[in-house]
């Protein structure tokens, strides 16, 4: 179960707005970034539960989870709201393996649509929230094209740039402008990070299991590519991975079926065999692993990315 604070005066100005919204089944929130989408997509979720609706959010920016772990995608229903809170209950997640989606939008493209699948195609309705990166045209081609994928979908345009306009003009499905919302602050780097590891440290913080298992269960998300492939065949496969640079990665855990079970850390390697820590507990069942970008320290701190280099061939 996650908890979500709703934001007074974020609910305030949603309610306003929503009254001016056409009824619809499937909300999608977009703007750049600390335009204030996520409080706006937690406030129209408490509203749309008030009313009787049953109401699934899926959070879709990675970089800044809002009910799942970082680096993921998760899809949740929304249980049951308090005066100033949301409960939700995630359905599944997904592991995309970056804080940023830059280079990876086909892979969170084809995600996004295995968790939109599991969206009754009637008696819900769909809060969408998505993450700040709007500043290409792949950015914005790959929030387009997961919109095309949902069914009368209405897009709610959170920004007073110049872009909003012309995205909203050639996406499907209705649409609505709005200025960003009251109060909505501007987070450094340091601050997105230092949430980032909060929840890295909160996640490993018990329970933990220590599991060795063998090179060859590691791939790439995008390009599926397998780690065994990279450290033994760099020529072929035109890249190279300094292998000292793999402990402190984040891993993500699929069972046979690829369904995400959770996080790991790669915290040593003998010859071909990393020894993984992670608070999965049915470790047994863990039958591919997905290497992440991103290195954490022992006390979770984020250390740095893993570089993947192309070679000439």
């Amino acid at each position: 179960m996650v908890v979500l604070k709703i934001n007074p005066d974020a609910y305030s100005y949603t309610e306003e707005r929503v009254r001016e919204f056409p009824d619809s089944w499937n909300y999608i929130a977009i703007g750049g970034v600390d335009v204030g989408k996520t409080s706006f997509a937690v406030s129209l979720s408490a509203i749309l539960v008030r009313r009787g609706y049953n109401v699934l959010f899926l959070d879709l920016d990675l970089g800044q989870s809002t009910i799942g772990l970082p680096m993921t995608i998760s899809l949740g229903k929304v249980m049951s709201d308090k005066e100033d809170s949301l409960i939700i209950e995630i359905i599944a997640s997904e592991f995309i393996g970056n804080n940023t989606p830059e280079g990876l939008e086909p892979l969170i493209i084809a995600r996004s649509l295995k968790l939109l699948s599991l969206v009754p195609r009637n008696g819900v309705k769909l809060v969408v929230d998505t993450c700040g990166y709007v500043n290409s045209p792949k950015a914005l081609g790959y929030k387009r094209c997961i919109i095309e994928n949902i069914e009368n979908p209405f897009s709610i345009v959170i920004s007073d740039e110049s872009w909003a306009k012309k995205f909203a003009s050639y996406i499907p499905g209705e649409k609505t402008l709005l200025s960003p919302l009251p109060n909505a602050k501007r987070r450094d780097f340091h601050t997105r990070k230092e949430r980032r590891e909060s929840l890295f440290k909160q996640y490993f913080s018990t329970n933990l299991t220590l599991f060795s298992t063998g090179v060859y269960l590691f791939y790439f998300p995008y390009p599926l590519l397998s780690l065994k492939e990279c450290l033994t065949d760099m020529v072929k496969y035109k890249c190279a991975v300094r292998e000292e640079e793999l402990i402190g990665l984040i891993v993500g855990l699929r069972d046979k079926n690829g369904r995400f079970m959770g996080l790991g850390r790669i915290i040593d390697r003998t010859g071909v065999n990393f020894l993984i820590e992670t608070p999965v507990k049915n470790v047994k069942e863990i039958r591919f692993i997905e290497l992440s970008r991103l290195r954490l320290d022992n006390q979770y701190r984020e250390i740095g990315k893993l570089l993947i280099s192309q070679k000439e061939v």
